[in-house]
């Protein structure tokens, strides 16, 4: 049986959110009642299919996020600059052999972790990752998004050339054929999920906003 180790990326610093997290980490920003980072523990903490928890921090966040009762590991911001370079860090930090199910901190998404890696295993796949429908081009053209007739993954093109934009979780393989992570979307033995539900990217001000908006609701039954 297939093992996988579930890894919540903290160690971010937030500059799209500017002043904010001068006095906050991005990881802790409150949407409405609930600190973003707890969205995602969340989606891991549901799963059945994951052996173990990491978080990923840095020095500023480690004490507190430590107190949740999962293992910690500050990264090394000279070796990590996105999540695929975090889990190649985690991965030789901890020696392991799992597959990961790697997490943002910063996200709010609709999403069962356990069908992904179904399918996953299933496809035998290297790598797997979703793509949603995004209306907003100005938002799309901040983030990554695939061509999914040209097989293309494109970062932050001003134009964007496709309406479908990445969203993680991202599930993959210990040792992928290229862990290079924008290459990773288009040369890995990859998997693509259309995602459906809600995605909430709390990276700008507008989207902390309409999280904030979203989260209210719920509380309030509306």
């Amino acid at each position: 049986m297939e093992k996988f180790l579930g890894v919540l990326f903290c160690g971010g610093r937030g500059a799209r959110l500017g002043e904010i997290t001068n006095y906050i980490s991005k990881s802790f920003v409150p949407v409405y009642d609930v600190p973003v980072f707890r969205f995602g523990l969340e989606l891991l903490e549901n799963s059945k299919k994951i052996e173990e928890i990491i978080i990923l921090t840095n020095e500023d966040n480690d004490s507190k996020l430590r107190q949740l009762g999962h293992r910690t590991i500050v990264q090394s911001d000279s070796r990590v600059n996105d999540m695929f370079s975090g889990w190649d860090f985690v991965k030789k930090y901890l020696r392991t052999k799992s597959h990961g199910v790697l997490v943002p901190s910063d996200n709010i998404c609709e999403v069962k972790i356990d069908n992904l890696i179904k399918i996953f295993e299933k496809k035998n796949s290297e790598f797997l990752f979703s793509v949603k429908d995004i209306g907003n081009r100005d938002k799309l053209s901040q983030m990554g998004c695939f061509d999914i007739e040209t097989g293309k993954y494109h970062y932050k093109n001003p134009d964007p050339p496709s309406k479908y934009g990445v969203i993680a979780p991202f599930i993959i393989e210990n040792s992928p054929v290229n862990i290079s992570g924008r290459n990773m979307f288009e040369s890995a033995d990859k998997e693509v999920v259309f995602h459906k539900g809600y995605w909430f990217d709390i990276g700008d001000h507008d989207s902390l906003m309409e999280a904030g908006i979203w989260r209210q609701k719920i509380i309030k039954g509306i």
